[in-house]
């Protein structure tokens, strides 16, 4: 589960990798686009975690310790952590961001990524992508932004029972 308020927060954020605390102090959107550009989503966490745990993580991988799976996923752990949204949402609107039209409009608007949170980043691509869109633009645009990646669709189950909200749904008035 991700946490909105994740998006502007200035705080250092914690993650679990292999039963170890990995720090991430704040970095701006900056230094999170430059790490995603080196390395993907896979090994940002590499290029953004604090010197302690950075140290570790290169030590326990370079010493078979851990498997690279895991620090990958410590690197999706905080692109969610830091961006308030599941990891491949943050991932694309980062991505998204890069695009030179995207990239021109948001430094015109005056968004600097070098003061901005990842999340507020992303939102800022968010609504620059979709403020002049009609409805179901937005739907189609909301539908593949939040479809995780193949391999990652236990992720996107949120446990809530589909055929009980449908049923609810149409028990509401006016919907028989």
């Amino acid at each position: 589960m991700t946490d909105p308020y994740a998006a502007i927060s200035r705080s250092p954020a914690t993650i679990t990798v292999a039963g170890r605390l990995v720090t991430i102090p704040y970095r701006p959107a900056a230094a999170w686009l430059t790490a995603l550009a080196d390395s993907r989503p896979s090994l940002a966490l590499m290029r953004v975690s604090d010197e302690p745990s950075r140290s570790w993580l290169i030590g326990q991988l370079a010493a078979g310790a851990l498997p690279l799976e895991t620090a990958v996923q410590g690197s999706y752990d905080a692109l969610a952590a830091v961006g308030g949204r599941p990891w491949w949402e943050t991932y694309r609107l980062g991505v998204l961001s890069t695009d030179t039209a995207t990239l021109g409009h948001l430094v015109l608007a005056g968004v600097d990524p070098a003061v901005r949170t990842l999340g507020e980043w992303c939102a800022a691509v968010y609504t620059l992508l979709t403020r002049n869109a009609k409805p179901e633009e937005v739907f189609k645009f909301d539908a593949q932004l939040a479809a995780p990646p193949p391999g990652f669709e236990d992720e996107w189950d949120d446990d809530q029972d589909f055929a009980a909200m449908a049923e609810a749904a149409r028990n509401l008035p006016g919907m028989a």
